[in-house]
């Protein structure tokens, strides 16, 4: 009885553990996505064609390079599409490392994502905001609006791998409403 309840204990306290460095991170991450988002700047644009569906691309930061940027649109726009067809594996590939540990399946990762970033699940709108590099990663912002008409800015960190298929994968997002701070 003493060893169950030791482990119960063991269990609970490294879940408050890993819980608490989670929103640790998370809030360290949001502070440094959140600072590219209110700096960001509209400026000129360019149509691109992803699946089929045309989209607007605002002129990149002179450290992120169209072919980049649109890369890594690609990347996003596929996993929303994932999404729109609920295809959990297929967003999933789109995630790093770092968040496929975090979920360890790619159903627990499709419903975290259906309940606590719905714009991202289903946006009725999307548009790519300028990327910016923080030295190690892509910042990109995407503009989007939710089922009830709501501004949302998904800021998603995105890091370069050299996997066959893809050069970039997603290492996180946070979302933001709209505002006149953080978007114009």
């Amino acid at each position: 009885m003493s060893t169950l309840l030791g482990h119960l204990v063991h269990s609970f306290v490294m879940f408050r553990l890993r819980f608490t460095v989670i929103k640790m991170f998370s809030s360290v991450l949001l502070c440094c996505f959140l600072s590219g988002v209110a700096t960001a700047t509209v400026q000129a644009s360019a149509q691109v064609q992803i699946n089929g569906v045309s989209h607007v691309l605002l002129a990149t930061s002179p450290v992120v390079s169209k072919a980049n940027a649109i890369a890594i649109a690609r990347v996003v726009q596929a996993q929303l599409d994932a999404f729109a067809a609920d295809d959990a594996s297929r967003a999933f590939s789109y995630a790093a490392p770092n968040i496929q540990t975090m979920f360890g399946t790619p159903e627990k990762f499709l419903q975290m994502v259906q309940s606590r970033y719905p714009v991202v699940y289903r946006p009725t709108s999307v548009t790519f905001l300028a990327p910016e590099s923080d030295g190690a990663a892509i910042i990109q912002p995407v503009a989007m609006t939710d089922a009830q008409g709501n501004g949302w800015v998904a800021v998603y960190r995105l890091e370069a791998v050299s996997s066959p298929g893809t050069s970039w994968l997603i290492a996180g997002c946070v979302l933001r409403a709209k505002s006149a701070q953080t978007w114009a």
